[in-house]
């Protein structure tokens, strides 16, 4: 007896012995795997990596801080929200809304920088993600599905207007606030409308490799290719991200706001004024409602392209806590 079951293990294939011990120890996450799967998110990884960096400093310009601020919240949002968050397909990160309520609280101080009172963010922001838990564990996100469809529509038509704006600050100019002229404006539009067509037509063309790999960061890198290989060489040149905001070793690395190094130090000194704890509260209640308002409407339209359900307390709570950690 002994001899026939051992000789049954040997017959059954490695492979069909490796699949089974997988789904044992993985279970579901294990399910639909493929090659081409694997490959065509990571892809979609790198490409979201790509286009959060031009979006996050856009972002930060619209919210009057640094880049680098902008840009280490994102990250820590996006791979929070991504691992513990109830909707798949949908990555969390810097929004126009959440820009645009944090550039009526800071005034502006010039391109790349912090304006007075970015101190009173952080603690906002942290409170914000305190709300978004608490919301989450009354359950309060269930109330999204009372919106009607036009608010759905209206939400989506005006947050793509506000991400379309955004998009316009580079071809002004910086110091004048004019439209840009000449070479530099020509070839912005050049690379622009490039970039435009790629994403829109190649996935539409009948071969496989354009199925894999995202129509997105073949756009980025034609609008690399572009830059240094063509328009470089013609003797003139556009902005890129370095020329608009250079990232150094001193902000590599996300620092807490309440440490103060060489490169980055903010005055602590207001927070816990009257005046600042009444401001720390009213943002992060704005902030709040915005930011799980924003969220739970992108999930349900994100729902109906995946026709997957999602759980938007889940949702609410990966990002209560990762706006609490980024904050």
């Amino acid at each position: 007896w002994l001899t026939r079951r051992h000789s049954k293990n040997r017959q059954k294939p490695i492979k069909a012995r490796a699949k089974s011990t997988a789904v044992k120890m993985f279970g579901k996450f294990t399910e639909g795997l493929s090659t081409e799967y694997v490959i065509r998110e990571v892809l979609l990884g790198i490409t979201i990596c790509f286009a959060q960096i031009p979006e996050s400093v856009a972002f930060a310009f619209m919210a009057n801080i640094k880049p680098p601020i902008a840009l280490h919240a994102a990250w820590i949002v996006g791979f929070i929200c991504s691992a513990f968050g109830g909707r798949p397909g949908m990555v969390n990160g810097a929004t126009g809304a959440f820009a645009a309520i944090v550039g009526t609280f800071i005034p502006p101080a010039g391109t790349g920088n912090n304006g007075e009172g970015v101190e009173l963010l952080f603690p906002s922001v942290m409170l914000a993600g305190l709300l978004m838990v608490l919301v989450s564990v009354t359950k309060l996100s269930r109330f999204i599905t009372l919106l009607p469809s036009p608010v759905m529509l209206g939400f989506c038509n005006g947050l793509a207007i506000v991400i379309g704006l955004s998009q316009l600050h580079p071809f002004e100019d910086h110091e004048t606030h004019h439209w840009k002229e000449g070479p530099e404006m020509m070839w912005m539009l050049i690379i622009c409308f490039t970039a435009m067509i790629i994403m829109e037509c190649l996935p539409k063309l009948p071969f496989k490799i354009f199925k894999v790999i995202p129509s997105s960061l073949l756009a980025i890198i034609s609008a690399i290719v572009l830059e240094f290989a063509v328009v470089r060489n013609f003797g003139s040149r556009t902005a890129t991200i370095r020329d608009v905001s250079e990232f150094t070793l001193d902000t590599a690395f996300p620092i807490p706001f309440f440490i103060s190094t060489e490169a980055v130090s903010y005055d602590l000194s207001s927070i816990l004024t009257a005046n600042g704890i009444s401001k720390i509260v009213i943002q992060g209640i704005f902030l709040c409602l915005v930011g799980s308002i924003e969220s739970l409407m992108t999930a349900e339209v994100v729902e109906s392209f995946t026709k997957e359900p999602g759980d938007g307390n889940r949702t609410v709570l990966a990002m209560g806590g990762a706006n609490i950690l980024s904050g």
